[in-house]
């Protein structure tokens, strides 16, 4: 009995293999449905492969634009407010042209040599005075501390010049201006100056 079990077992393996052999190799329409049934899971397996490095690859870039859009977007609201508070300060009792003069000169200060390059820096920018001996601001508004502007037509007119100056949207009407004062008075300075126009209560200079 013993016998007979050993030599089953020693033969079925045998049966098998065999079996397996004659269903690979002589049915060729097996041989098909194993490359059909195998030719998709090969496939899925590439999809995710290619899908996980080229993720890995692309994601940081991905990330990188996104931090870079955020960065802009948060430059342009902060020089949007700093530039819309000048105009409101500054000119808002001025005609439309006036406002977009203040704008331009504001604008044109980020782009000379001897001025911040920043709108907010530019619009704060204060300067040592010897006569008065303490320091004073281009911009005079600004020497009264923090002010808030009043949200209303003025305000929104303001913000409305900022936007399309910043944006380079509307024609330049103090071409190259970089100062300017009330014409009710006379500083030293502007005899050193080129006038460009006058606008409203304002007289700018190149």
């Amino acid at each position: 009995m013993l016998t007979s079990l050993l030599c089953e077992v020693r033969i079925w393996p045998v049966v098998w293999r065999r079996r397996l052999a004659y269903w690979l190799v002589g049915e060729k329409d097996n041989l098909a449905f194993l490359a059909m049934l195998g030719l998709p899971i090969l496939a899925v397996t590439g999809i995710i492969y290619f899908a996980y490095v080229d993720g890995t690859r692309i994601q940081p870039a991905r990330i990188q634009a996104v931090q870079r859009e955020a960065t802009r977007a948060r430059r342009r609201a902060s020089d949007l407010q700093c530039l819309a508070e000048n105009i409101y300060f500054e000119a808002r009792g001025e005609p439309l042209q006036g406002q977009y003069a203040v704008a331009e000169v504001t604008l044109n200060r980020t782009w000379t040599q001897n001025f911040p390059h920043t709108i907010c820096e530019v619009v704060h920018e204060t300067r040592w005075d010897p006569n008065r001996r303490r320091l004073v601001a281009d911009f005079s508004w600004t020497e009264l501390g923090t002010l808030s502007p009043q949200d209303g037509p003025a305000w929104k007119q303001a913000m409305s010049v900022a936007s399309a100056a910043y944006d380079d949207l509307a024609t330049p009407v103090v071409p190259g201006a970089l100062f300017y004062h009330a014409t009710s008075v006379r500083p030293g300075w502007s005899r050193n100056r080129r006038p460009v126009a006058t606008i409203g209560n304002h007289i700018f200079y190149r």
